[in-house]
């Protein structure tokens, strides 16, 4: 779409807001009706004790989450706190003097946010989707006890990215110097536009803003676009005791590695933000995963105390010995992970004013020789780039990098009184973090917070620990079954 904007001014504005409803498009974008996705699995038993599984599936998965931009149907009206000679408004007679700003719908078109930052999403969508696929077997060691080795892997395509910016200002113009793309020049503009934010109402402008790929918008952010991908491997080790002599057991190992160039849509399932620096070059933002854990186990066990009626001892006791030393269990889940890759983050992003973003750039060894809460990694390893336009070479999330492990225990003790086949009460003591283990958060990420001492050295919170998870905690709990 041209957009009539920029008629007369020599300036080629492509791009604008296509409201719901306009022609034949009702929905937030077109979706596709020709989505196919097959899945097969297959099983062989090799021997009695042997068997052999794969399988293969297409899935695709939701392409946007929540409603959609709202430009044009929302509306912020300022309170005014004070006159014009600085003495205190009576905001609560009367706190909007001027009168409520309504807003004014789809009237303006193509028109809208013209001069200001715009959100939009693409109607022409495909659908994101994955490839998952395994391969392994299964053999019974002993009639409870079974192994279950398996490769999982995983491929995302066209995957959610959260938000991207359209209007970023080309690389190849940074040759031009920091001078001349930020020399103001004649707005051709001027006189069309007002209410701006980035200075297009006035008579001059800077030059980048006309350089950009639409000149009449301050920042064109596309809304969730389906342009990731990622890689997920894994092999997955499980040993499994079914309960039997009053003992069970459920063992798991994992060996991954999840590699993508996205963060996603969902603030909540990343550990740090991450923004794409570059949007002329997606596949710079290639490394592992916010939640990349290459090594996890995860034990869970159940134990009955081997003590009176029906027991190996002290079968024998009267029943007011066994009502104290029979039916009790120990219980517990242990839990052992590699930490999170951590995301260094820039003190200043100086390309921001052109539509970008930058890291550091990694200038030593990151690993510490004593890891540390008060310095968990080398704070002297990285420094912000020098030049202005430097997107910066450290990874998005790096994986040789990492916030602590954990480990944790959290193990129960209970124990039933039968009285009749269907009632019984239940006394429990839980206790998580039972060991109380120290289980300590990611450390400050932001460069910003280095503070250069008078001497040479580095302090500030940079790299520092501040935070950690909850000590141990003990319940207790009585349950009555009828």
């Amino acid at each position: 779409m041209v957009n009539p904007i920029g008629s007369g001014t020599g300036l080629t504005t492509l791009g604008g807001l296509v409201f719901n409803g306009d022609g034949n498009r009702r929905g937030l974008y077109d979706p596709s009706y020709s989505n196919f996705a097959p899945r097969i699995g297959l099983s062989y038993q090799i021997t009695p004790k042997f068997v052999l599984r794969s399988g293969y599936g297409l899935f695709f998965i939701p392409s946007y989450y929540g409603n959609g931009p709202a430009d044009g149907f929302t509306q912020t009206t300022p309170i005014r706190g004070t006159n014009a000679d600085n003495t205190v408004f009576n905001t609560l007679s009367n706190p909007v003097p001027n009168g409520i700003l309504l807003p004014q719908g789809s009237a303006l078109g193509n028109q809208q946010d013209i001069g200001q930052g715009v959100s939009a999403v693409r109607s022409d969508r495909t659908s994101a989707y994955l490839h998952q696929f395994m391969l392994g077997f299964e053999y019974s060691l002993r009639n409870n006890d079974l192994i279950d080795i398996n490769y999982v892997g995983n491929r995302g395509m066209k995957l959610n990215t959260g938000s991207y910016e359209r209007n970023q200002l080309n690389p190849s113009y940074f040759s031009m110097g920091l001078a001349a793309l930020t020399q103001l020049v004649p707005n051709p503009f001027y006189g069309r536009i007002s209410g701006t934010g980035c200075g297009l109402q006035n008579p001059t402008v800077a030059r980048q803003q006309l350089l950009r790929p639409y000149p009449q918008f301050c920042s064109v952010s596309e809304q969730q676009p389906l342009l990731g991908n990622s890689y997920y491997d894994a092999l997955q080790f499980t040993y499994t005791h079914r309960f039997s002599q009053g003992f069970s057991v459920l063992a798991s190992y994992t060996f991954s590695k999840y590699i993508d160039d996205v963060a996603g849509p969902v603030p909540w399932a990343v550990v740090s933000p991450s923004s794409v620096r570059n949007t002329y070059n997606l596949a710079a933002e290639k490394s592992v995963d916010a939640t990349d854990i290459p090594h996890s186990f995860v034990v869970s066990y159940i134990y009955e105390l081997p003590f009176g009626h029906n027991r190996m001892l002290a079968s024998s006791v009267s029943r007011p010995v066994d009502a104290v030393i029979g039916g009790w269990q120990v219980s517990g889940i242990s839990t052992f992970k590699v930490g999170f890759p951590l995301s260094i983050q820039t003190a200043n992003n100086t390309l921001g004013q052109f539509g970008g973003n930058r890291r550091p750039n990694t200038v030593g060894n990151p690993q510490a020789s004593s890891p540390s809460i008060d310095r968990w990694f080398n704070v002297a390893a990285f420094q912000d780039p020098s030049n202005v336009f430097d997107f910066g070479n450290t990874q998005r999330y790096i994986s040789t990098l990492r916030a602590p492990g954990y480990q944790n225990w959290d193990l129960a003790l209970q124990k039933y009184w039968h009285f009749t086949e269907s009632i019984r009460l239940q006394f429990r003591a839980e206790m998580f973090n039972a060991f109380n283990h120290p289980q300590f958060f990611a450390p400050n990420q932001f460069l910003g917070n280095r503070v250069t001492n008078a001497d040479g050295s580095y302090g500030g919170s940079f790299g520092q620990i501040s935070s950690a998870f909850p000590a141990r905690d003990v319940q207790f709990a009585m349950k009555f079954y009828w």
